[in-house]
Order: C-alpha cells, then structure tokens, then sequence
C-alpha cells in the first residue's frame, strides 16, 4: 500500500500562519516571508484545487522568494531617501563651524566650553578662559577649537 502527502488547502493555511507565529517568537525576520509564501500557496490552490505537489511547492518556493525580494527592495529604496536634515541626530556634526565662549582655559593643549548645559572638552591652541573659539574638527568626543 502506497500512500502519497498531498497538502490541501488548510494545509497551507495552518502552515504559513504557523510561519507568521514563529516569527513574532523567532527574530531575523525570515519566517514571515515562507509564511506569506505558503498563504498564497493555499490562495492559489482555492482557486486551483487541481494543482500537483510539485506546482504547489514551485509555487511555493518561488512565492517565498518573491515576498522577500519585494521587501528587500522597498526597504532599500526606504534607506536611499535623503533627508534634508541629514545630521538631524548627529550632535557632534551640529556642532561643526559654531561658535562659543571658553569655559575653562585651554592648558596643554586642553580646555572646555559649554554647550547648553553640557561642557565639552576641547583640543587646541593654549588660550585663556572666556576667548571666543570656533569648533573646526571632531576627533571622537573631543572638539578641535581655534580662537575666532
């Protein structure tokens, strides 16, 4: 006695929502796509109930990928926008080219300004408190300043 599997329509119904199940549980964001991939499988065969294994698994697989290229490409598009405030969230860009006002002298090469209510130490040139001094580099935390 042979017997053969072959998935029916709540087959593929039970099988992309458990997909889209495991993925609210499972991170990465792979599931989701075989779970849309198999609800259209069994859309298709609703409206195809003659469908072979092998034209619904093709139709599976082929479904599956699709869903993610689809994705992949709006979230690529997504990312390519600019904004025209690109340093939006970027504070230490923000402070490029301003201006401000010596906190602390510049001793050694170091010293502080403030910014708001936050003070920043600075590199550059020894100057005494109260000079008026220009950010003009970055080098990680620290602002290169050069007297205005």
């Amino acid at each position: 006695m042979q017997t053969t599997f072959e998935p029916t329509l709540w087959f593929w119904l039970i099988l992309g929502l458990a997909l889209l199940g495991l993925e609210v549980v499972v991170p990465g964001m792979i599931l989701m796509w075989f779970g849309i991939g198999a609800l259209i499988t069994g859309a298709l065969l609703a409206f195809f109930p003659d469908m072979s294994l092998a034209t619904q698994l093709i139709s599976f697989a082929v479904l599956s990928v699709a869903s993610l290229i689809a994705w992949r490409k709006s979230k690529w598009r997504e990312e390519q926008i600019q904004s025209d405030k690109p340093e939006l969230n970027q504070r230490l860009q923000n402070l490029l080219g301003k201006e401000f006002v010596l906190t602390d002298a510049i001793q050694n090469g170091r010293g502080t300004i403030r910014v708001g209510d936050t003070p920043w130490i600075v590199e550059g040139d020894d100057l005494p408190a109260g000079t008026k001094v220009r950010v003009s580099q970055l080098d990680g935390m620290i602002l290169k300043v050069e007297a205005v």
